[in-house]
Protein backbone atom coordinates (compact mmCIF):
# COMPACT_ATOMS: atom_id res chain seq x y z
CA UNK A 1 0.00 0.00 0.00
CA UNK A 2 1.32 3.45 -0.95
CA UNK A 3 -1.04 6.15 -1.30
CA UNK A 4 -1.83 9.52 0.23
CA UNK A 5 -4.43 11.52 1.71
CA UNK A 6 -5.43 14.32 2.92
CA UNK A 7 -6.77 13.29 6.54
CA UNK A 8 -5.47 10.29 8.38
CA UNK A 9 -7.17 8.31 11.61
CA UNK A 10 -5.25 5.74 12.96
CA UNK A 11 -7.84 3.68 14.98
CA UNK A 12 -10.99 2.17 14.04
CA UNK A 13 -13.25 2.44 17.18
CA UNK A 14 -16.50 4.97 18.36
CA UNK A 15 -13.95 7.88 18.50
CA UNK A 16 -12.47 6.83 14.45
CA UNK A 17 -15.93 6.68 13.45
CA UNK A 18 -17.06 9.24 14.77
CA UNK A 19 -14.67 11.66 13.89
CA UNK A 20 -14.75 10.37 10.14
CA UNK A 21 -18.29 10.41 9.82
CA UNK A 22 -18.38 14.37 10.67
CA UNK A 23 -15.60 15.49 8.68
CA UNK A 24 -16.77 13.63 5.70
CA UNK A 25 -19.58 15.24 6.47
CA UNK A 26 -18.06 18.25 5.97
CA UNK A 27 -16.46 17.56 3.19
CA UNK A 28 -13.12 17.46 4.33
CA UNK A 29 -11.01 16.05 1.41
CA UNK A 30 -9.98 12.31 1.01
CA UNK A 31 -10.38 10.80 4.34
CA UNK A 32 -8.69 7.49 5.17
CA UNK A 33 -9.29 5.15 8.30
CA UNK A 34 -6.68 2.69 9.54
CA UNK A 35 -7.41 0.09 11.78
CA UNK A 36 -5.10 -2.67 13.01
CA UNK A 37 -7.81 -5.27 13.36
CA UNK A 38 -11.36 -4.70 12.79
CA UNK A 39 -13.67 -1.91 14.03
CA UNK A 40 -14.23 -2.09 17.41
CA UNK A 41 -11.74 -4.74 17.85
CA UNK A 42 -10.47 -2.56 21.04
CA UNK A 43 -12.79 -0.86 24.12
CA UNK A 44 -15.45 -0.21 21.67
CA UNK A 45 -16.73 -3.31 20.89
CA UNK A 46 -16.91 -4.23 24.58
CA UNK A 47 -18.63 -1.43 26.01
CA UNK A 48 -21.63 -1.30 27.89
CA UNK A 49 -22.38 1.72 25.81
CA UNK A 50 -24.49 3.42 28.71
CA UNK A 51 -25.66 6.82 27.40
CA UNK A 52 -26.27 9.32 30.46
CA UNK A 53 -25.67 12.86 31.13
CA UNK A 54 -25.05 12.78 34.60
CA UNK A 55 -21.19 14.66 35.60
CA UNK A 56 -19.87 16.48 38.03
CA UNK A 57 -18.85 19.03 35.85
CA UNK A 58 -20.73 21.06 33.48
CA UNK A 59 -18.37 20.45 30.26
CA UNK A 60 -19.07 16.87 30.54
CA UNK A 61 -22.64 17.47 31.22
CA UNK A 62 -22.99 19.01 28.35
CA UNK A 63 -21.11 17.42 26.03
CA UNK A 64 -23.10 14.19 27.40
CA UNK A 65 -26.13 15.85 27.04
CA UNK A 66 -25.73 16.97 22.91
CA UNK A 67 -24.74 12.80 22.70
CA UNK A 68 -27.55 11.95 23.56
CA UNK A 69 -29.67 14.36 21.52
CA UNK A 70 -27.82 12.43 18.51
CA UNK A 71 -28.46 8.75 19.69
CA UNK A 72 -31.79 8.92 20.30
CA UNK A 73 -32.59 10.02 16.51
CA UNK A 74 -29.06 8.04 15.43
CA UNK A 75 -31.01 6.29 12.44
CA UNK A 76 -32.58 9.93 11.64
CA UNK A 77 -29.21 12.00 11.60
CA UNK A 78 -26.45 8.99 10.56
CA UNK A 79 -28.40 6.22 8.98
CA UNK A 80 -28.79 2.46 9.83
CA UNK A 81 -31.58 1.10 12.63
CA UNK A 82 -32.05 2.86 16.10
CA UNK A 83 -29.77 2.02 18.46
CA UNK A 84 -30.89 3.65 22.02
CA UNK A 85 -32.97 2.44 24.46
CA UNK A 86 -34.19 4.28 26.79
CA UNK A 87 -34.16 2.61 30.58
CA UNK A 88 -33.14 6.06 33.20
CA UNK A 89 -30.32 6.08 35.31
CA UNK A 90 -30.57 6.11 38.95
CA UNK A 91 -27.15 7.48 41.06
CA UNK A 92 -27.31 5.92 44.73
CA UNK A 93 -24.64 7.90 47.51
CA UNK A 94 -23.69 6.61 51.02
CA UNK A 95 -25.45 9.58 52.66
CA UNK A 96 -22.27 11.26 53.61
CA UNK A 97 -22.54 12.34 49.70
CA UNK A 98 -25.84 13.22 49.74
CA UNK A 99 -24.89 17.21 49.65
CA UNK A 100 -22.07 16.36 46.86
CA UNK A 101 -25.08 14.60 44.87
CA UNK A 102 -27.75 17.42 45.48
CA UNK A 103 -25.01 19.97 44.00
CA UNK A 104 -24.34 17.83 40.84
CA UNK A 105 -27.97 17.45 40.40
CA UNK A 106 -28.66 21.14 40.46
CA UNK A 107 -25.94 22.05 38.19
CA UNK A 108 -27.49 19.26 35.63
CA UNK A 109 -31.13 21.07 36.25
CA UNK A 110 -29.65 24.35 35.55
CA UNK A 111 -28.13 22.90 31.86
CA UNK A 112 -31.65 21.56 31.25
CA UNK A 113 -30.85 18.02 31.99
CA UNK A 114 -33.88 16.25 33.29
CA UNK A 115 -32.76 14.89 37.27
CA UNK A 116 -33.85 14.75 40.47
CA UNK A 117 -33.60 13.54 43.57
CA UNK A 118 -35.61 10.44 44.75
CA UNK A 119 -36.93 9.14 47.40
CA UNK A 120 -36.55 5.44 48.34
CA UNK A 121 -40.29 4.71 47.38
CA UNK A 122 -40.26 7.22 44.31
CA UNK A 123 -37.43 5.25 43.36
CA UNK A 124 -39.14 1.76 43.94
CA UNK A 125 -41.82 3.00 41.89
CA UNK A 126 -39.29 3.50 38.35
CA UNK A 127 -37.61 0.28 39.61
CA UNK A 128 -39.96 -2.42 41.29
CA UNK A 129 -36.71 -4.17 41.72
CA UNK A 130 -34.81 -1.95 43.57
CA UNK A 131 -34.05 -1.77 47.68
CA UNK A 132 -32.77 1.85 49.02
CA UNK A 133 -31.02 1.40 52.51
CA UNK A 134 -32.28 4.49 54.91
CA UNK A 135 -28.91 5.75 55.06
CA UNK A 136 -28.48 6.01 51.41
CA UNK A 137 -29.64 9.03 48.60
CA UNK A 138 -30.44 8.88 44.93
CA UNK A 139 -31.22 10.87 42.18
CA UNK A 140 -33.55 10.00 39.02
CA UNK A 141 -32.28 10.74 35.11
CA UNK A 142 -35.01 10.00 32.73
CA UNK A 143 -33.35 10.37 29.63
CA UNK A 144 -30.36 8.06 29.81
CA UNK A 145 -30.44 4.27 28.53
CA UNK A 146 -28.00 2.72 26.44
CA UNK A 147 -27.00 1.92 22.61
CA UNK A 148 -26.00 -0.94 20.93
CA UNK A 149 -22.29 -0.47 20.46
CA UNK A 150 -21.62 -2.34 17.09
CA UNK A 151 -24.45 -0.94 15.17
CA UNK A 152 -23.90 2.64 16.42
CA UNK A 153 -19.71 1.58 14.83
CA UNK A 154 -21.14 0.12 11.86
CA UNK A 155 -23.61 2.96 11.18
CA UNK A 156 -21.13 5.57 11.37
CA UNK A 157 -18.86 3.61 9.12
CA UNK A 158 -21.34 2.84 6.25
CA UNK A 159 -22.63 6.28 6.68
CA UNK A 160 -18.65 7.63 6.08
CA UNK A 161 -18.01 5.40 3.96
CA UNK A 162 -21.42 7.41 1.37
CA UNK A 163 -19.77 10.51 1.78
CA UNK A 164 -16.41 9.38 0.41
CA UNK A 165 -14.12 8.19 3.74
CA UNK A 166 -12.18 4.73 3.14
CA UNK A 167 -11.70 2.50 5.26
CA UNK A 168 -8.89 -0.17 5.71
CA UNK A 169 -9.15 -2.84 8.20
CA UNK A 170 -6.04 -5.15 9.12
CA UNK A 171 -3.71 -2.06 8.50
CA UNK A 172 -1.76 -1.66 11.41
CA UNK A 173 0.10 1.79 11.71
CA UNK A 174 4.09 1.05 12.84
CA UNK A 175 5.66 4.29 12.73
CA UNK A 176 4.58 7.83 12.28
CA UNK A 177 6.56 10.39 9.99
CA UNK A 178 7.63 13.42 10.51
CA UNK A 179 9.75 16.05 8.99
CA UNK A 180 10.51 19.06 9.91
CA UNK A 181 8.49 18.87 12.67
CA UNK A 182 5.27 18.35 10.78
CA UNK A 183 3.35 15.33 10.02
CA UNK A 184 4.40 13.74 6.67
CA UNK A 185 2.74 9.98 6.78
CA UNK A 186 2.79 6.45 8.22
CA UNK A 187 4.49 3.39 7.96
CA UNK A 188 1.76 0.67 7.81
CA UNK A 189 2.24 -3.31 7.65
CA UNK A 190 1.24 -2.60 4.20
CA UNK A 191 3.53 0.32 3.24
CA UNK A 192 3.92 4.10 3.53
CA UNK A 193 0.53 6.28 3.76
CA UNK A 194 2.11 10.20 3.27
CA UNK A 195 -0.26 12.59 4.72
CA UNK A 196 -0.81 16.22 6.57
CA UNK A 197 -2.82 15.78 8.89
CA UNK A 198 -3.20 12.57 11.27
CA UNK A 199 -5.95 12.17 13.79
CA UNK A 200 -5.16 9.67 16.78
CA UNK A 201 -7.76 7.43 17.99
CA UNK A 202 -5.85 5.03 19.06
CA UNK A 203 -7.64 4.06 22.56
CA UNK A 204 -5.92 1.97 24.88
CA UNK A 205 -2.69 2.01 22.23
CA UNK A 206 -2.53 5.64 22.46
CA UNK A 207 0.77 6.26 24.35
CA UNK A 208 3.06 3.93 21.83
CA UNK A 209 3.33 6.03 18.41
CA UNK A 210 4.02 9.34 19.82
CA UNK A 211 6.33 8.32 22.15
CA UNK A 212 8.60 7.27 19.25
CA UNK A 213 8.25 10.80 17.99
CA UNK A 214 9.33 12.46 21.53
CA UNK A 215 5.58 12.88 23.06
CA UNK A 216 4.90 11.30 25.55
CA UNK A 217 0.92 10.84 26.01
CA UNK A 218 -0.17 10.36 29.76
CA UNK A 219 -2.87 7.60 29.13
CA UNK A 220 -2.65 4.00 30.07
CA UNK A 221 -4.46 0.88 28.95
CA UNK A 222 -5.89 -0.69 32.06
CA UNK A 223 -8.18 -3.96 32.53
CA UNK A 224 -11.51 -3.74 33.42
CA UNK A 225 -13.74 -6.03 33.43
CA UNK A 226 -18.16 -6.76 33.22
CA UNK A 227 -19.88 -9.54 34.17
CA UNK A 228 -22.97 -11.12 33.34
CA UNK A 229 -26.09 -12.73 34.98
CA UNK A 230 -29.40 -13.25 33.93
CA UNK A 231 -32.37 -12.53 35.91
CA UNK A 232 -34.27 -15.20 38.02
CA UNK A 233 -37.79 -15.66 37.46
CA UNK A 234 -39.88 -13.49 39.29
CA UNK A 235 -38.39 -10.33 39.16
CA UNK A 236 -40.01 -7.20 37.21
CA UNK A 237 -38.85 -7.22 33.36
CA UNK A 238 -38.21 -3.87 33.40
CA UNK A 239 -34.62 -2.66 34.87
CA UNK A 240 -33.38 1.09 35.14
CA UNK A 241 -29.56 1.74 34.90
CA UNK A 242 -27.77 2.29 38.15
CA UNK A 243 -24.66 4.06 38.93
CA UNK A 244 -24.83 2.40 42.08
CA UNK A 245 -21.77 4.32 43.92
CA UNK A 246 -23.11 2.93 47.77
CA UNK A 247 -22.27 -0.47 46.75
CA UNK A 248 -19.05 0.63 44.08
CA UNK A 249 -21.37 -0.85 41.02
CA UNK A 250 -22.57 -0.07 38.20
CA UNK A 251 -25.22 -2.07 36.08
CA UNK A 252 -28.16 -2.27 32.86
CA UNK A 253 -30.52 -4.18 31.50
CA UNK A 254 -29.46 -5.75 28.25
CA UNK A 255 -30.78 -8.81 25.88
CA UNK A 256 -32.28 -11.84 27.47
CA UNK A 257 -33.29 -11.03 30.75
CA UNK A 258 -29.52 -10.10 31.33
CA UNK A 259 -27.96 -8.03 33.51
CA UNK A 260 -24.16 -6.34 32.52
CA UNK A 261 -22.64 -4.94 35.73
CA UNK A 262 -19.27 -3.61 36.28
CA UNK A 263 -17.22 -1.89 39.11
CA UNK A 264 -16.98 2.13 39.09
CA UNK A 265 -14.94 2.10 42.27
CA UNK A 266 -11.74 2.83 40.36
CA UNK A 267 -9.37 -0.03 40.45
CA UNK A 268 -8.96 -0.23 36.70
CA UNK A 269 -6.09 2.75 37.13
CA UNK A 270 -4.19 -0.09 39.63
CA UNK A 271 -4.25 -3.08 36.66
CA UNK A 272 -1.92 -1.70 33.78
CA UNK A 273 -1.23 -4.33 30.92
CA UNK A 274 -0.08 -4.79 27.53
CA UNK A 275 -3.55 -3.85 25.34
CA UNK A 276 -2.07 -6.56 22.89
CA UNK A 277 -1.80 -9.26 25.89
CA UNK A 278 -4.23 -9.50 28.51
CA UNK A 279 -6.66 -11.55 30.54
CA UNK A 280 -9.73 -11.17 28.23
CA UNK A 281 -11.72 -13.35 31.10
CA UNK A 282 -13.39 -12.26 33.85
CA UNK A 283 -11.63 -13.53 37.21
CA UNK A 284 -13.85 -15.20 39.56
CA UNK A 285 -13.12 -13.53 42.64
CA UNK A 286 -14.84 -10.25 40.44
CA UNK A 287 -17.81 -12.29 39.52
CA UNK A 288 -18.72 -13.13 43.14
CA UNK A 289 -17.89 -9.90 44.30
CA UNK A 290 -20.35 -8.22 41.49
CA UNK A 291 -22.97 -10.55 42.02
CA UNK A 292 -22.76 -10.16 45.95
CA UNK A 293 -22.73 -6.40 45.81
CA UNK A 294 -25.65 -6.25 42.71
CA UNK A 295 -28.07 -8.89 44.95
CA UNK A 296 -27.76 -6.07 47.97
CA UNK A 297 -28.99 -3.36 45.49
CA UNK A 298 -31.33 -6.05 43.65
CA UNK A 299 -32.63 -8.41 46.74
CA UNK A 300 -34.26 -10.74 43.85
CA UNK A 301 -30.45 -11.18 41.99
CA UNK A 302 -29.62 -13.65 44.97
CA UNK A 303 -31.46 -16.21 42.99
CA UNK A 304 -29.77 -15.00 39.33
CA UNK A 305 -27.76 -17.20 37.00
CA UNK A 306 -24.33 -16.44 36.51
CA UNK A 307 -23.35 -16.12 32.75
CA UNK A 308 -19.84 -15.28 32.98
CA UNK A 309 -18.41 -12.44 31.90
CA UNK A 310 -15.24 -11.23 30.38
CA UNK A 311 -12.05 -8.60 30.21
CA UNK A 312 -11.87 -5.43 28.40
CA UNK A 313 -9.72 -2.01 28.36
CA UNK A 314 -9.80 1.14 29.96
CA UNK A 315 -7.26 4.59 28.03
CA UNK A 316 -6.66 5.90 31.71
CA UNK A 317 -5.32 9.38 32.05
CA UNK A 318 -4.00 10.93 35.60
CA UNK A 319 -7.53 13.06 35.80
CA UNK A 320 -9.49 10.27 34.36
CA UNK A 321 -10.63 13.31 31.79
CA UNK A 322 -9.70 12.38 27.86
CA UNK A 323 -7.34 14.97 25.61
CA UNK A 324 -8.37 16.92 22.75
CA UNK A 325 -5.73 18.38 21.42
CA UNK A 326 -3.16 18.73 18.54
CA UNK A 327 -0.01 17.03 19.45
CA UNK A 328 2.80 19.53 20.68
CA UNK A 329 5.15 19.95 18.22
CA UNK A 330 3.79 18.22 15.43
CA UNK A 331 2.29 20.02 13.31
CA UNK A 332 -1.16 18.20 11.71
CA UNK A 333 -0.80 15.85 14.56
CA UNK A 334 -4.12 15.55 16.40
CA UNK A 335 -5.21 12.95 19.58
CA UNK A 336 -8.58 12.14 21.17
CA UNK A 337 -7.25 9.60 23.20
CA UNK A 338 -7.86 8.98 27.33
CA UNK A 339 -11.42 8.64 27.62
CA UNK A 340 -11.24 6.54 30.73
CA UNK A 341 -14.37 4.24 30.33
CA UNK A 342 -16.51 7.67 29.46
CA UNK A 343 -15.84 7.50 25.40
CA UNK A 344 -18.92 6.01 24.24
CA UNK A 345 -21.50 8.43 25.39
CA UNK A 346 -19.31 11.53 24.28
CA UNK A 347 -18.67 10.18 21.18
CA UNK A 348 -20.88 12.71 18.68
CA UNK A 349 -19.73 15.77 20.34
CA UNK A 350 -15.88 14.65 20.43
CA UNK A 351 -16.59 13.80 16.52
CA UNK A 352 -18.02 17.37 15.96
CA UNK A 353 -15.27 19.03 18.43
CA UNK A 354 -12.49 17.31 16.34
CA UNK A 355 -13.56 18.31 13.17
CA UNK A 356 -13.81 21.82 14.20
CA UNK A 357 -10.38 21.59 15.49
CA UNK A 358 -8.90 20.13 12.55
CA UNK A 359 -10.87 22.33 9.62
CA UNK A 360 -11.66 25.30 11.80
CA UNK A 361 -8.35 26.17 13.95
CA UNK A 362 -10.86 25.81 17.39
CA UNK A 363 -13.29 24.00 18.68
CA UNK A 364 -16.43 25.81 18.72
CA UNK A 365 -19.28 23.54 19.77
CA UNK A 366 -17.86 23.59 23.33
CA UNK A 367 -14.64 25.35 25.39
CA UNK A 368 -12.60 21.99 25.31
CA UNK A 369 -9.56 23.90 27.01
CA UNK A 370 -9.70 22.04 29.87
CA UNK A 371 -9.04 18.82 27.79
CA UNK A 372 -6.00 20.28 26.35
CA UNK A 373 -3.10 18.02 26.53
CA UNK A 374 -0.64 20.30 28.63
CA UNK A 375 -2.64 20.45 31.87
CA UNK A 376 -0.82 17.50 33.05
CA UNK A 377 2.71 19.71 32.63
CA UNK A 378 0.74 22.46 34.03
CA UNK A 379 -0.78 20.94 36.81
CA UNK A 380 -3.91 21.98 35.90
CA UNK A 381 -5.73 18.64 35.86
CA UNK A 382 -9.23 18.61 35.72
CA UNK A 383 -10.67 18.15 39.63
CA UNK A 384 -13.89 17.49 40.41
CA UNK A 385 -15.40 19.79 43.27
CA UNK A 386 -18.29 17.30 44.44
CA UNK A 387 -17.62 13.49 43.26
CA UNK A 388 -18.24 10.35 44.68
CA UNK A 389 -16.50 8.05 42.47
CA UNK A 390 -15.10 8.14 38.69
CA UNK A 391 -18.43 7.87 37.22
CA UNK A 392 -19.53 10.80 38.47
Amino acid sequence: MQQTCDLLIVGGGVMGCSIAHALATRGAGKILILEKRYLGAGSSGKSGAIIRQHYSTPLTARMAQASLRTFERFDEIVGGPPVFTRTGLAIVVAEKDRAALETNVAMQQGLGIQTKMVSAGELMGLDANVHLEADEAACWEAEAGYVEAPVVLNSWAEAARRKGAEFCEGVEVLKLHVEKQRVAGVETNEGVIATRTLILTTGPWAARLPQAVGVKLPVNACRTQVALFRKPVGMSRRSATFGDFAQGIYFKPTHGDMIHAGSIAGEEANDVVDPDHYNEAADDAFLKSIRERLSRRYPGMYRCHGRGGYGALYAITPDWHPILDRLPGIEGAYAAVGFSGHGFKMSPSVGQLMAELILDGQAASFDVSPLRFSRFEENALIKVPHSYGVMG
